[in-house]
């Protein structure tokens, strides 16, 4: 029996940060079918492919974190969601969390903190 991939979306404005946790992803066999630079196409990229957990940036133009968060509640029932911010003051990991996310990573990020926020979600 082949289980299926952890499908993945990474909403970040900054491409390094894309870049990086793209590459951890797909090392650790996680499928990232999208990337985004503000909210408003990270929640065109979920509609599109249905992902099984999505990293959320707090700060991008557009649509922050927490707007494109609850969103993205309504529209994918069962969406894992993880912050990802440098932004990691107590406040925005208590709306995060208040907001729904399933996760919160401070960045700069370690692998050990991403794959267990992957772990935690998704299997």
């Amino acid at each position: 029996m082949k289980i299926r991939p952890i499908k993945a979306i990474i909403a970040d404005d900054d491409s390094v940060t894309r870049h990086l946790l793209r590459t951890l992803l797909r090392q650790h066999n996680v499928e990232v079918v999208g990337e985004a630079c503000n909210g408003k196409e990270a929640l065109q990229k979920c509609a599109a492919e249905i992902p099984d957990i999505l990293f959320l940036d707090i700060n991008m133009q557009e649509m922050d974190g927490f707007e494109t968060l609850q969103h993205a509640r309504h529209a994918i029932p069962g969406l894992a969601v993880v912050m990802i911010s440098s932004d990691s003051t107590v406040g925005n990991v208590q709306k995060a969390h208040a907001h729904g996310a399933d996760g919160f990573i401070v960045k700069p990020f370690s692998a050990a903190r991403v794959l267990e926020a992957v772990t935690r979600c998704c299997r």
